[in-house]
């Protein structure tokens, strides 16, 4: 519920969280509506969602899609990830594409947020 739409309707979802009328953004669940084949499903994982402007329900009901969903329970494998990547058996040294100073953290932000020189995750290490 974090994913951000284009033009116009970046503008829109943006105005209405900043009026506080509108608390996540659906544009990726919007999408999935929009290109899910008639009598298909569409699952949506992750955290909670408050509430949403511009869902598409009449794509929903002409379609004839199931909706499902449910949160992602993260705590519940947060112990046995740990101890796979303890084993060395999960390798996450991937994910920290960009490892920066405190000092950093702006510039850090800006390029998570434009995905530029192919940042996936900015780690932030105090001491640096």
């Amino acid at each position: 519920m974090e994913a951000h739409s284009s033009g116009a309707q970046q503008l829109y979802d943006q105005t209405k969280q900043q009026l506080r009328l509108q608390t996540d953004r659906s544009a990726a669940v919007r999408q999935a509506i929009q290109a899910c084949r008639k009598g298909g499903s569409v699952f949506i994982l992750g955290v909670f969602a408050g509430f949403v402007d511009k869902f598409p329900l009449g794509a929903v009901m002409n379609k004839g899609l199931t909706l499902r969903s449910a949160q992602q329970h993260g705590h519940r494998y947060i112990p046995m990830l740990l101890e796979r990547m303890e084993r060395g058996e999960l390798k996450t040294a991937h994910l920290a594409t960009h490892i920066m100073s405190l000092d950093d953290g702006p510039e850090g932000y800006h390029i998570f947020k434009e995905k530029l020189d192919g940042c996936v995750r900015a780690v932030f290490q105090p001491g640096r």
